[in-house]
């Protein structure tokens, strides 16, 4: 878990369900240190001159619980996949004070979700997309090119 803190003391971004299906990946999140009111899902093409794209969050609503739901529609990264294969990282924007968190998963004591947890990839746009834990336990989402 990352351990900078901001202001407001929010220090990293949980992620406790990750539901690949129906065209979308549907995300359960918990900030740690709770606040995120007005949250933000940031996804960024890894590398060098890569894209963002902002995304709603249901929850927060200025509850200040820190729970919030997320749906990535996978139309969004298949049309964006304009290589043979691309990585998406997931943060979430917890406004002042909190700044951009990495997704993760880390409280719950797993290490090495990347050989572990595998979740199923689906088609659209002609792309593969796929949620995966990187080596760090952080999530990110490939999309690769179907094959031709």
């Amino acid at each position: 878990m990352r351990e900078e803190r901001g202001a407001d003391g929010v220090h990293g971004v949980e992620v406790e369900e990750v539901w690949p299906r129906d065209g979308q990946i549907r995300l359960c999140l918990a900030v740690v240190g709770g606040g995120g009111a007005r949250a933000v899902l940031v996804l960024k093409v890894r590398g060098e001159g890569g894209g963002e794209v902002r995304l709603p969050v249901d929850g927060g609503s200025g509850s200040g619980d820190g729970w919030f739901g997320a749906r990535i529609p996978l139309e969004l990264l298949g049309a964006s996949c304009d290589v043979s294969e691309q990585v998406w990282d997931l943060y979430l924007d917890v406004g002042p004070g909190g700044g951009l968190l990495r997704l993760g998963r880390h409280l719950d004591d797993v290490v090495g979700k990347k050989k572990i947890f595998v979740y199923p990839a689906q088609l659209s746009a002609g792309v593969w997309v796929e949620p995966y834990y990187t080596v760090k336990d952080n999530l990110s989402i490939a999309c690769r090119r179907e094959a031709q």
